[in-house]
């Protein structure tokens, strides 16, 4: 006996089997397919963010430039020799000269009280300084850079103040790619150059980069949706091809070669009922080895009617021959039985003992011919219970006068032979 599991194999439809057969052999093309996507998805998610970085270094670049222009302006006062009587005059001719290119710039001695100032928005308070190095500060809540300086010696401090918003940025947007926020950071302090233009819930993808040897920070987040549902789809198209393609396989040895097996079955089952010949079914396949074995099955089965047919006629032939037989016979009999009780009429003695001896095989032949013959017609055997009965009726009818009033006795059961 089989594996229980082969046995449940074996019972499964042929569509079944050839869905599961082809989905098998396919399954190692679509994994290496499959690893193959996963592969250029991740490829392309690379791509992506090297794009975003170059994006963001852009922006990067020319953010770092400002500032260090910026930091130079105030280091140049810082590393300046002159007093601070000069250097105040000198910002008051600045404003005079480079009102538009220079930001608001403001002196302010050791104890931090401020001694002048430039143009623009009055600097009230300094920032924090650091005597070693000059320094940047984000100021998110007025929208400000804040550059200061410090001389060697502690004694001027200075600092310009550059509105963020002045700053005006060059950038291209990547195509898949878009650039959602643009941002500056400083510890807790945040300012968005390029304000958030969605809203909706995609997926982001975040670059950061330094600025200013670490002082400050540019973040930029780009939009990923887009991309992220095509790598999606690259990932699960060697699935839905492998599907796609045990499924095609499926229909196709389903409608040209089972769906035409299902149609001749169909018929050959109807035909088995029928005294007719075989009609072929019309079966619409591009199959031409199922037309030829429908057409075989169309002329074997033609064959099989015709021989029925001749069988059947042959049959009757025979049945009638049977029955001319058997009533010749019965009449022969007949005649013989008379002729034997003619002769026995004027018989005497030993003669006429012998004639009836030959009377009453004569009638027990006939008899058992006759029940003989009914077997033939009714097909149930011969009742040895009536065959018997009508022997004993024969035998005291012919029986001699020495033996009349024979008594004859039966004790069997109705019982049929052939």
């Amino acid at each position: 006996m089989r594996p229980p599991h082969k046995l449940s194999f074996a019972r499964l439809s042929t569509g079944t089997k050839m869905l599961l057969i082809l989905s098998a052999a396919m399954l190692p093309l679509g994994f290496i397919a499959l690893l193959t996507s996963l592969d250029l998805a991740e490829s392309a998610a690379i791509e992506r963010r090297g794009a975003a970085q170059t994006a963001t270094a852009l922006y990067a670049a020319q953010i770092e430039a400002v500032l260090e222009s910026n930091l130079n302006g105030v280091r140049t006062l810082a590393v300046s020799t002159q007093s601070a009587e000069y250097i105040c005059a000198a910002l008051a001719r600045q404003a005079h000269l480079k009102a538009s290119s220079w930001p608001p710039t403001a002196a302010f001695d050791a104890d931090r009280r401020k001694l002048c100032q430039s143009f623009g928005t009055p600097i009230d308070r300094l920032a924090p300084a650091d005597p070693e190095s000059d320094h940047v500060w984000l100021d998110a809540r007025r929208g400000l850079f804040r550059f200061t300086a410090t001389r060697a010696d502690g004694s001027l401090t200075f600092e310009a103040d550059l509105p963020i918003k002045s700053i005006q940025l060059k950038g291209r947007q990547e195509e898949g790619l878009p650039l959602l926020e643009l941002a500056l950071r400083q510890g807790e302090s945040k300012i968005s150059l390029i304000e958030r233009t969605s809203t909706d819930s995609v997926d982001e993808l975040r670059i950061s980069q330094p600025l200013a040897d670490g002082r400050l920070a540019i973040t930029a987040d780009y939009a990923a949706a887009k991309v992220q549902a095509s790598t999606a789809l690259l990932v699960m198209m060697p699935i839905l091809m492998w599907a796609a393609a045990a499924l095609f396989g499926w229909l196709v040895v389903s409608r040209l070669l089972l769906h035409p097996l299902h149609q001749l079955k169909r018929s050959i089952d109807t035909w088995q009922d029928s005294r007719d010949a075989f009609d072929l079914p019309r079966m619409n396949t591009p199959s031409e080895e199922i037309r030829e074995l429908a057409e075989s099955f169309a002329n074997v089965s033609a064959r099989i009617h015709e021989h029925e047919r001749e069988l059947e006629e042959g049959l009757q032939r025979q049945t009638r021959l049977t029955r001319e037989v058997h009533h010749r016979v019965k009449n022969n009999l007949q005649v013989v039985s008379s002729l034997i009780n003619l002769h026995a009429r004027g018989a005497q003695g030993d003669v006429a003992a012998a004639y009836g001896a030959i009377q009453r095989r004569v009638d027990a032949l006939a008899v058992v011919h006759r029940n003989h013959y009914a077997e033939l017609e009714e097909n149930r055997g011969v009742s040895m219970r009536a065959l018997a009965g009508e022997l004993a009726g024969s035998l005291r009818a012919s029986a001699p006068p020495s033996a009349a009033g024979m008594p004859i006795a039966l004790n069997m059961i109705d019982a049929y032979v052939t």
